[in-house]
């Protein structure tokens, strides 16, 4: 340490007055909160004491020079407050944006002065973000560095010489602003554009971060940016008086930047440090702390984000707006636009990539809902954008058209359902000015509507926007999901499907009942025939039974493709069935559409189609498994693997069960039956390997159901004990009671390919406890982790229920038990089946909407399914108490 600073600056009792004097800043901030305070008031509360905090321990640090160095210091030091502090909004535990600015004269003495405060400001307990600079460096930073030039638009001096102050205001607002504005601007946008990536893309995604996410408060920073650019000004207020921001407008943003602050700083208070993340469990909590109510159809919480994504989605909707209407335009860009803008219709000003109205038609579109239906339809025709400042007038002028569709209305916007290419780009600009409510009311009731659950990422109506957008990339897909969406005649059915399918969200009804209703409503509203009226409310109300049939069904059973081949009834209703089913699922979140899923949506949508064009159900089944066996025989002549065999390959198969051979690969099933011909009683044979393409580890299990009993729970049990997720098993017994299991799972202990020796540690504890050498509860307590905790409550809006179905399938009973994902949940109920007597001969999980549902198909001791009704319902009482005591109390040993 410098001699000009000696040690009793650092003595224990001052160190514990500043610490103490922080402390009180945000003991009196947590009181204002607590008593009603605004949420930009506390801030500013904030900011005013930590300031003053500040510059009273600086001017301390420069006490102790001698007088002439004093003096020095005063003229050659200037504290600047920058970013969110020079706004004067600090939360809680906000960062301390700071630059010490430094003269000429004497910097080593400045810079000794600047080392000594900021350490005296890390020990009080504030948190800096701070630089030590002279006016040129800083300037010249900030011309390369974005968010160098950001942080200065709002500083402010807070201590020192206001003459190095002046000459930095002076020198930036010249060299970074105004001699170089379209460069700034685009700068400050292409910076919020990639925030707004690296943050989610979407502004309802369902645990947004509110300073960076999309809608969050960086957007009112990036007007206030952009404004003081373009206007001289960065306060909101002189931004409304210059005519920059409309008086509604500039009272939308305050409002909802407050509801946000306020957020911001309970997230802050209830954290004890900086958390800008609105996570479920704070969601939880605020709802509660706010008595927030609930109705029949949504619970409190999701009323509480309801609001929040209101006020954040009018946030990104005015930012979008200024930043459109107000980004700077090079002389060559309107040349270039002007040069290869056409005219249409005597009414529309057609360029590259948006379409305008001419000034004087402007009155004429906008009075009625056809002109303004007219104008989108022309939007999509041309694959162009509506103009963001006519798109502007048109929200200004929806109060206005009342409610009624007429025919032309209807007939228009059936017209713009029939264009894909940027469908869902018209769609949303359509939605934002409030034209989509008219035409389909509701789409108001969607607005912002949460779906409380682990499962989907983003409000109702950014799923519903999103599906359509993903449906439309289907028209440029090489495959099966291309080939069928290009194959339908009339795509406006199908889209206005999707643009309903979950509109009965938010219900006290299930959403598909609801949605049957509305979907029958709209075809009256928009005059669609009766024939169309039919298949439309068809696919709003059975939206999820092609997804239910195919990952919780066993669909090479022949029984059930046929019941769903003929409620389908067409190849046309199969294609929009199909695609839309997958576009949903595409449209719920990242990750939840995989390469297995698209295969056993496929291998159902094809079989469908066969039956449909005429193909008879039984025949295709015996085909099918024909075909498969002559692969199977085909490919084992070639490889002379089972030369040595005892048994014909072909009487082999025979004792296989169906699903097993049409959901397993020809060479796996040689290789299966290798296996079976060399295996050894008591020497379960375990293999794992990693699909780089699905990102999961395939287990497979080869045994026989004399030397291991239970095998299904156990295999869970180990795969649990290690932290494995579970997202799909097939259990196959032979007649002769050879098992040949498959588990895939996913590894949350490696963020890529899961190294071969964790493949193999779990492969040999699968044998051990399968031999009977470990038990599992011994892998438990192995591979419990200290200070773990399992998630505080289910996040489902949907109850626990287990169903026995002993009608659907003609071998097996099948048991779905519907409840909240949780660590050893699988593990617990096949356990409790095994220990009901009963033998899971296939299971399904699934874990991509709703809730996890998990699906077994079963037999009784005699390997019957259950005929008896009391015996059913003995399995459903016992399976479903097991679930409460799972959630009640068995759920936290599996926590850590």
């Amino acid at each position: 340490m410098s001699e000009r600073f000696p040690v009793s600056v650092k003595m224990p009792a001052l160190l514990s007055e500043r610490r103490s004097q922080v402390e009180a800043i945000r003991t009196d901030a947590r009181g204002l909160f607590s008593g009603g305070a605004t949420g930009i008031q506390v801030a500013a509360a904030i900011s005013e004491a930590t300031e003053a905090f500040i510059s009273r321990v600086f001017q301390q640090v420069v006490d102790q020079l001698p007088a002439d160095q004093r003096a020095i210091v005063a003229k050659d030091i200037a504290v600047v407050a920058v970013g969110g502090t020079g706004r004067g909004e600090l939360c809680p535990f906000s960062d301390i944006d700071l630059l010490f600015l430094v003269g000429r004269t004497s910097r080593s003495l400045a810079r000794e002065c600047v080392s000594q405060a900021v350490r005296d400001y890390w020990d009080a307990g504030l948190k800096l973000g701070h630089a030590v600079r002279g006016i040129n460096d800083t300037v010249a930073i900030a011309r390369h560095e974005i968010d160098v030039a950001t942080a200065l638009v709002e500083a402010r001096l807070i201590w020192g010489e206001s003459t190095l102050y002046d000459r930095l205001v002076a020198d930036f607002q010249k060299k970074i602003v105004r001699s170089r504005l379209t460069a700034f601007v685009e700068d400050c946008v292409a910076a919020r554009e990639k925030e707004r990536a690296e943050y989610g893309s979407a502004v309802k995604q369902l645990e947004p971060d509110i300073k960076r996410s999309p809608g969050g408060l960086r957007d009112a920073h990036l007007i206030r940016w952009v404004g003081f650019a373009r206007f001289g000004t960065a306060n909101i207020d002189s931004l409304r008086l210059q005519g920059a921001l409309g008086r509604e407008e500039a009272r939308t943003l305050l409002t909802a930047y407050e509801y946000l602050k306020r957020v911001r700083i309970d997230l802050h208070f209830s954290a004890g440090r900086c958390q800008d993340v609105l996570s479920r469990d704070e969601q939880l909590r605020i709802t509660d702390e706010r008595h927030v109510e609930g109705t029949f159809g949504q619970r409190p919480v999701e009323r509480f984000m309801q609001t929040y994504f209101r006020h954040s989605t009018a946030i990104a909707e005015l930012c979008e707006r200024f930043i459109t209407l107000h980004r700077p335009r090079s002389l060559m860009t309107g040349l270039l636009k002007s040069l290869t803008t056409h005219r249409s219709e005597g009414v529309y000003r057609v360029g590259t990539d948006s379409i305008d109205v001419i000034a004087r038609q402007q009155p004429t579109v906008l009075s009625s809902l056809p002109g303004i239906l007219k104008f989108y339809r022309s939007a999509a025709r041309y694959g162009v954008d509506p103009s963001p400042k006519f798109t502007e007038r048109i929200r200004e002028a929806v109060p206005l058209l009342g409610g009624e569709v007429t025919a032309e209305s209807a007939e228009l916007f059936r017209d713009i359902l029939r264009c894909h290419g940027n469908l869902g780009v018209i769609l949303r600009s359509m939605f934002r000015t409030g034209v989509l409510e008219v035409v389909v009311p509701p789409m108001a009731h969607a607005r912002c509507l949460l779906q409380f659950n682990q499962y989907h990422s983003y409000t109702v109506d950014e799923h519903t926007l999103r599906t359509i957008e993903q449906l439309e990339r289907f028209d440029r897909d090489p495959g099966a999901l291309g080939t069928a969406y290009r194959g339908i005649r009339d795509k406006s059915l199908l889209h206005l499907a999707l643009l309903l399918h979950d509109l009965g969200k938010g219900y006290e009804e299930d959403h598909s009942l609801v949605g049957r209703a509305i979907a029958d409503r709209m075809s009256e509203r928009l005059r669609i025939a009766d024939e169309d009226r039919e298949t439309l409310v068809f696919l709003v109300h059975r939206h999820l039974a092609m997804v239910h049939l195919a990952f919780r069904r066993d669909t090479s059973e022949p029984e059930g493709i046929l019941d769903f081949s003929r409620e389908v009834g067409s190849a046309e209703r199969l294609r929009m069935l199909f695609t839309l089913s997958a576009a949903d699922l595409m449209g719920v979140g990242p990750g939840v559409w995989t390469q297995w899923k698209s295969q056993l949506l496929f291998d159902l949508f094809d079989r469908t189609l066969l039956l449909l064009t005429g193909q008879d159900a039984a025949v295709d089944h015996a085909r099918r498994l024909a075909e498969i066996k002559q692969q199977v025989l085909e490919i084992a002549s070639r490889s002379g693997a089972r030369s040595n065999a005892q048994q014909p390959l072909g009487n082999l198969l025979e004792r296989f069960p169906s699903h097993y051979l049409t959901t397993t690969a020809p060479a796996r099933i040689v290789a299966d039956l290798n296996a079976q011909e060399n295996y050894r009683p008591g020497k379960p044979v375990v293999d794992g390997h990693y699909d780089d393409v699905t990102q999961t580890v395939e287990y497979r299990i080869v045994t026989h159901d004399g030397d291991v009993a239970g095998c299904f729970h156990k295999a869970t049990g180990v795969l649990t004990a290690h932290h494995l997720t579970i997202v799909s098993a097939q259990i196959s017994t032979t007649t002769e009671g050879f098992v040949f299991d498959t588990y895939r799972v996913l590894d949350g202990d490696f963020s890529g390919i899961v190294p071969r020796d964790r493949i193999d540690s779990v492969a040999t504890a699968m044998q051990k406890t399968l031999a009977g050498e470990v038990g599992v509860e011994e892998l438990f307590q192995r591979n419990r982790r200290f200070g773990g905790s399992g998630r505080a409550q289910g996040i489902s809006d949907l109850p626990a229920r287990v169903v026995v179905d002993s009608g659907s399938s003609e071998r097996y009973s099948v048991i779905d038990v519907f409840s909240h994902d949780r660590p050893g949940l699988l593990y617990t109920l096949s356990r409790k089946i095994f220990e009901l007597g009963l033998s899971v001969e296939l299971a399904k999980i699934s874990t991509h909407l709703d809730q996890v549902v998990d699906v077994f198909y079963v037999t009784d001791r005699d390997g019957q399914k259950l005929h008896d009704a009391g015996r059913a319902r003995e399995v459903q009482s016992a399976l479903f108490a097991t679930l409460q005591e799972f959630e009640r109390h068995d759920r936290l040993q599996f926590a850590s």
